[in-house]
């Protein structure tokens, strides 16, 4: 059995509000989208054998397939990574992330938008996919009973350290605050929102700095001091990210 989401008219996907089926708003607070869970995905053991494989339009003659490795995954989007030249998909919105073996389901296809890419080795990158429709809500838990799926397990601290926000595209510079922290990404309130999929610096008051890309970024219901947008920023090489992490919490 095959199912297929086919997209609404919103520019970027939000969390689910109604069933698996609905279409999706765009994004009003953070607070939705940013604390629903995500899973990542067990290697190995038995029925964990997940296949996907990303889509993208290349000519009339049809579309351009590549295997990739299915990394995390909620009922908005998920992580993934794959070996190419170049990164996919970024330009297209008809892009197409098919999902075979997940929970027992033949076959799941969902329609996605590439929010951000980082390249993860030579010709390989990893992607974080939003779903332009819920991934239907009964998959998640059956992968999870079938040992599929499994709580993501970096450690998250809440903090309060001022931070300097240097974007380029468009050019971006402003102070705002990293409110928490992990080893593999942050979130920070600003009074300008980011451009998703975009690099920026982030600079503490010390001068230590980090490079992440923008992976969601949202206008907050309540304002404080100025803050009106919270963010969420990926760090784009590990090393990094754990020196900035311990960095950050040095200024707490």
């Amino acid at each position: 059995m095959s199912t297929f989401a086919t997209p609404p008219s919103v520019s970027c996907p939000s969390t689910p509000a109604g069933s698996a089926h609905a279409a999706r708003p765009l994004r009003e607070s953070v607070e939705e989208d940013r604390y629903e869970p995500r899973f990542r995905v067990v290697a190995g053991g038995q029925d964990s054998g997940i296949e996907c494989q990303l889509s993208v339009p290349l000519n009339a003659a049809g579309d351009f397939r590549v295997p990739c490795q299915l990394l995390d995954l909620n009922s908005s989007g998920c992580a993934i990574r794959y070996r190419h030249p170049r990164p996919l998909g970024t330009s297209s919105t008809s892009t197409v992330l098919e999902m075979k073996n997940l929970a027992n389901s033949d076959s799941v296809q969902m329609l996605v938008r590439v929010c951000w890419v980082r390249q993860a080795g030579i010709d390989q990158y990893e992607s974080g996919l939003y779903f332009r429709r819920s991934l239907p809500e009964t998959l998640i838990p059956q992968g999870i009973r079938a040992g599929q799926l499994s709580r993501r397990v970096a450690k998250r601290e809440s903090v309060d350290v001022a931070v300097t926000v240097r974007q380029s595209q468009p050019r971006i510079h402003a102070t705002g605050r990293v409110v928490s922290i992990s080893h593999t990404g942050v979130q920070i309130v600003s009074p300008s929102g980011l451009t998703i999929g975009e690099k920026l610096m982030l600079q503490l008051d010390n001068g230590k700095a980090a490079v992440g890309v923008t992976v969601w970024s949202s206008r907050q219901e309540t304002q404080l001091d100025g803050a009106a947008f919270a963010s969420g920023i990926a760090f784009i090489q590990a090393g990094m990210g754990r020196q900035f992490h311990d960095d950050v919490l040095g200024l707490a």
